[in-house]
């Protein structure tokens, strides 16, 4: 499989995003515990960071296990345009660990993310991946002296909704300084090539939904 996009022209691309507004999202709530993949939310960040969230929706006309083959590989995201120079681990297995070139507004990063959940469904070949930034690399920081990028988790969900219908929830709390990466644009991009990677597989049977965002940046 071959991304059509450049991953460098996905992070700029234009998209519909649903932004809300950006007020302090910590000033109403005391008491908040440390980001974390466990944490409630809105959690706090790091000093320097900002909290941000961010999750698009979309429907893949497609069969779940169909959906499932294209994206919920951990270790061959491609459908990402993002190919892992290092793996650790077996694919899909808690605990894996893959490291990326991941092209940002501030730079070009190694990130090492590791898998904290995988569970898939034996007969609807639903799935759900989490996944977060390891630890031990936490922070790192921009090349220019000006933040950091201070720990992030996703949950990537493909479920069976009908023969030919499959829904996706991709969400993303992060702790950043300024605003690096826009998420909406780039997941909504990515799951707009894979709907094209089942479109030219003829995969595609049902009705697709667009992909749409909500963020808070």
């Amino acid at each position: 499989m071959k991304f059509s996009t450049p991953l460098t022209t996905l992070i700029l691309l234009a998209s519909p995003v649903l932004t809300a507004p950006s007020p302090n999202l910590l000033s109403s709530h005391k008491d908040l515990k440390k980001c974390s993949a466990t944490s409630l939310l809105p959690c706090t960040c790091p000093n320097g960071t900002t909290y941000r969230e961010s999750v698009t929706f979309s429907v893949i006309g497609a069969a779940a296990k169909d959906v499932k083959d294209v994206i919920s590989s951990y270790f061959k995201p491609s459908w990402l345009g993002v190919t892992p120079y290092s793996t650790i681990g077996t694919d899909n297995v808690v605990g894996a660990i893959r490291s990326s070139k991941l092209p940002t507004l501030v730079g070009i990063y190694d990130i090492t993310e590791l898998l904290t959940r995988y569970d898939e469904d034996s007969r609807f070949k639903s799935f759900v991946q989490k996944f977060e930034q390891e630890k031990s690399t936490v922070p790192v920081l921009y090349k220019n002296g000006t933040g950091q990028f201070g720990g992030y988790w996703v949950t990537l969900a493909a479920e069976y909704i009908f023969q030919y219908e499959t829904a996706i929830t991709w969400s993303v709390y992060a702790c950043e300084t300024g605003y690096p990466r826009n998420f909406a644009r780039f997941h909504e991009s990515a799951l707009k090539n894979a709907t094209d990677i089942l479109t030219k597989a003829d995969k595609i049977k049902g009705r697709n939904v667009d992909p749409y965002s909500i963020q808070t940046f």
